[in-house]
C-alpha cells in the first residue's frame, strides 16, 4: 500500500472518531499501517517522512478534529444534561424549584407552583400522596410519568423523602428514549411477540388500554389478552412492575438519549496529597510530593503511568526503612507548570530538580528513577555530579536503537515510540483524539489496552488498590492536556546516551521479565559490564513492577538512602 494511501486513511480514519468516539480504534489501527505497512516486525516502512519538528499540513487537520471532538463532548454534556432533571419540593408550601435540565424539560421557569409543573394528574397525586407522609419515605417510589408539554414525553419519576429534611421532596426525571433498537431487545429479552413489543412501548409511552386500542384500532379485548400474555413472559403481577423492569433494563443497557455508551464517572483528576509548591522563574510553579514519613530522602523521577502514587504497602516499606520520596512532577505534569517550550523541555526538568534540591537544603542524596523517568534521571545524576549517592532503577529504560528494541514492544508502545521520535503531529492526533474516548471509557480499559501482552500486568487491575494508584498515575500524565506527554516521550526516544554513559556512581536495576515496554534482557545486556551497575531481572513481573514488588524495592532504597 502506497504512503499516500496510508496517509489518507489514517486521515479519514481520524475524521470519523468525533462522530462516533467508537471509531478511535479503527484510526490506532490505520496510524500503525502508516508507521509500519501492516508489519508485525516492528520495522518502520521505508517511505514514510521522518520529521525532527511539527507537520504543519497534519498539525492544521489535528487541530480541525481537535476542535471537533470538543464540540461533539460538548453537545453529549448538554444533551445528557437536558434529560436529568431534579425537582425539589417544599412540603409546606408546595413551591418547586428546579435546575436547568428541568426548565428545559418542563418548559417552566422556576420556582413556580407544583401545580404549574406539566406533569400527568397520577403523578402529581403520588407525588403529594408522599408530601402528606407524616415521616421520611425509607423506600424510594420509582413512576412513570407524562411530561405534558407541546411535544410530550414520558419520563421515570424517582420520589425521594430524605430522612434529614422534614420542608424537602426530590423528584428526579428522566428522558428515556425507547428507541426502536431498544424496543427490540427488550422483546427479544423477554419473549415478547413483534406485536406484543408493540403494546409494551405503547405503556411505556404512559398510554392507558384504552388509549392503546384507539391507537392500534384493535378490540380493548385484544389489548388486554396481549397484556396479560406480557404480564406472564416478564413474570410481573402489573404492568407497572414491567414499566420498571423495562427501565432498569434500558439503564442496564446505558440506553439513554442518543448515548449508547455514557461517560466514565471517573474524575481524571490529579491527587493534592502530600502535595507541595515551589515558585520558579517566569511565574512557572515546580509541583511536588513528599511521599513517606522517613527522615531519609531519596529523590524519585517517576514513569509515565505509574508514578509518583504508591500502594500503602510501598509506604508502610518507606516507613519502615525511615525513608522519604521527594518526587517532583515534571513540566505540564500534575500541577507544574509547562516548560516554555519543547526545545527547552528537558533542561527545565534537570533546573527544577536542581532547584527543589537546593530549596530543601539537600546537599547529597540518592535517586530512585521508574521507567519513562529513566533520561530525567540520568540527566539529573549527571548535572549532581558528586552530590549523587547511588541509583535504584525500576523498570528502566536505555537509549532506543530502533533496529534492537522496537520488536519487542507491544504494539501501543511501538507506535508512541515511533510516532514520537519520526512524526510527533501523529502522536499529537493520536493523544488529542484518545484522551476524549478514553475519559469515556474509563482508565481501566487505557490500562487493559496497554498492557494487552502482558498477563501479570493484566491481573494487576482486579485488585482496587493497584487500579486506583496507576490510574491516579494516568490521570498525573494528562492532567494538562497531551503536549506534556508528546514531550516527555520526545525526551525518552532521543539519544540520551552521554548522559547514561556519564553517571559511573553505584547502580542497581530491577526489571521485570514480562515488561512489554522494553525487554527486560535487552536492557539487563546493554547495561552488561559497566562498573558498579548491578542489574537484576525479577520473573513474573511486567510493566507494574514498582507496585508489585515493594518489598523487594524498598530493600533496595534501605540500602541505597
Amino acid at each position: 500500500m502506497s504512503l499516500n494511501k496510508r496517509y489518507f486513511d489514517m486521515l479519514g480514519a481520524a475524521y470519523d472518531v468525533p462522530s462516533e468516539a467508537g471509531q478511535f480504534d479503527a484510526f490506532l489501527e490505520a496510524a500503525m499501517t502508516y508507521f509500519f505497512a501492516g508489519s508485525d516486525s516492528g520495522d518502520l516502512a521505508e517511505d514514510v517522512p521522518r520529521h525532527d519538528g511539527d507537520d504543519d499540513m497534519l498539525e492544521t487537520h489535528a487541530e480541525r478534529i481537535s476542535a471537533l471532538v470538543e464540540a461533539a463532548s460538548r453537545r453529549e454534556a448538554a444533551f445528557a444534561e437536558r434529560f436529568h432533571a431534579v425537582l425539589d419540593i417544599s412540603v409546606r408550601t408546595g413551591q418547586v424549584s428546579g435546575n436547568a435540565a428541568a426548565s428545559q424539560l418542563t418548559g417552566r421557569h422556576f420556582p413556580c407552583a407544583l401545580d404549574d409543573v406539566p406533569l400527568d394528574p397520577a403523578a402529581l397525586s403520588e407525588i403529594r400522596r408522599v408530601m402528606r407522609a407524616a415521616t421520611f419515605q425509607a423506600q424510594d417510589r420509582i413512576i412513570l410519568a407524562s411530561i405534558e408539554t407541546a411535544q410530550a414525553r414520558a419520563c421515570l419519576a424517582l420520589i425521594q423523602r430524605p430522612k434529614d429534611s422534614e420542608d424537602l421532596l426530590h423528584v428526579s426525571l428522566s428522558y428515556v428514549d425507547w428507541s426502536a433498537g431498544l424496543m427490540a431487545r427488550l422483546g427479544e429479552a423477554f419473549g415478547l411477540t413483534a406485536s406484543e413489543t408493540e403494546i409494551l412501548e405503547a405503556y411505556l409511552g404512559n398510554l392507558s388500554q384504552k388509549d392503546i386500542a384507539s391507537q392500534r384500532g384493535r378490540s380493548l379485548e385484544t389489548v388486554k389478552g396481549q397484556s396479560k400474555s406480557i404480564l406472564r413472559k416478564t413474570g410481573c403481577a402489573r404492568m407497572s412492575d414491567v414499566v420498571q423492569l423495562s427501565a432498569s433494563i434500558a439503564y442496564l443497557m446505558r440506553q439513554l438519549p442518543e448515548r449508547e455508551t455514557p461517560p466514565s464517572a471517573e474524575l481524571w483528576q490529579t491527587p493534592r496529597r502530600s502535595l507541595s509548591t515551589l515558585s520558579r522563574p517566569g511565574g512557572r510553579e515546580l509541583a511536588w510530593y513528599r511521599m513517606g514519613t522517613g527522615s531519609r530522602p531519596v529523590l524519585f523521577i517517576h514513569g509515565y503511568l505509574q508514578g509518583p502514587f504508591l500502594t500503602q504497602a510501598m509506604l508502610a516499606g518507606l516507613a519502615a526503612g525511615g525513608i522519604h520520596f521527594i518526587a517532583p512532577s515534571r513540566p505540564g505534569f500534575g500541577y507544574t507548570s509547562p516548560s516554555k517550550s519543547r526545545t527547552d523541555f528537558d533542561r527545565t526538568v534537570v533546573e527544577d530538580a536542581l532547584a527543589l534540591l537546593d530549596h530543601l537544603g539537600v546537599e547529597r542524596i540518592s535517586l530512585c528513577i521508574h521507567q519513562g523517568g529513566s533520561s530525567h534521571g540520568f540527566r539529573i545524576a549527571r548535572a549532581l555530579g558528586d552530590r549523587v549517592g547511588e541509583l535504584l532503577v525500576i523498570g528502566g529504560g536505555v537509549p532506543i536503537d530502533e533496529s534492537i528494541h522496537i520488536a519487542h514492544m507491544d504494539r501501543q508502545t511501538r507506535f508512541a515510540a515511533m510516532a514520537t521520535r519520526h512524526a510527533p503531529s501523529v502522536m499529537k492526533m493520536a493523544m488529542s483524539l484518545g484522551l476524549p474516548v478514553y475519559r469515556r471509557r474509563g482508565t481501566r480499559a487505557f490500562l487493559a489496552a496497554q498492557y494487552a501482552r502482558s498477563k501479570v500486568d493484566l491481573a494487576t487491575l482486579d485488585d482496587p488498590e493497584l487500579l486506583r494508584v496507576q490510574s491516579e498515575g494516568l490521570y498525573h500524565a494528562v492532567e494538562q492536556g497531551a503536549e506534556a506527554w508528546l514531550r516527555d516521550g520526545a525526551a525518552a526516544m532521543a539519544d540520551w546516551s552521554e548522559d547514561l554513559d556519564a553517571v559511573t556512581c553505584p547502580q542497581t536495576w530491577l526489571q521485570g521479565a514480562d515488561c512489554t515496554i522494553i525487554s527486560a534482557h535487552q536492557v539487563a545486556d546493554h547495561m552488561a559490564h559497566r562498573p558498579g551497575v548491578d542489574v537484576h531481572v525479577i520473573e513474573t513481573c511486567g510493566s507494574a513492577i514498582l507496585h508489585t514488588q515493594t518489598a523487594l524495592i524498598c530493600r533496595h532504597l534501605a540500602r541505597l538512602a
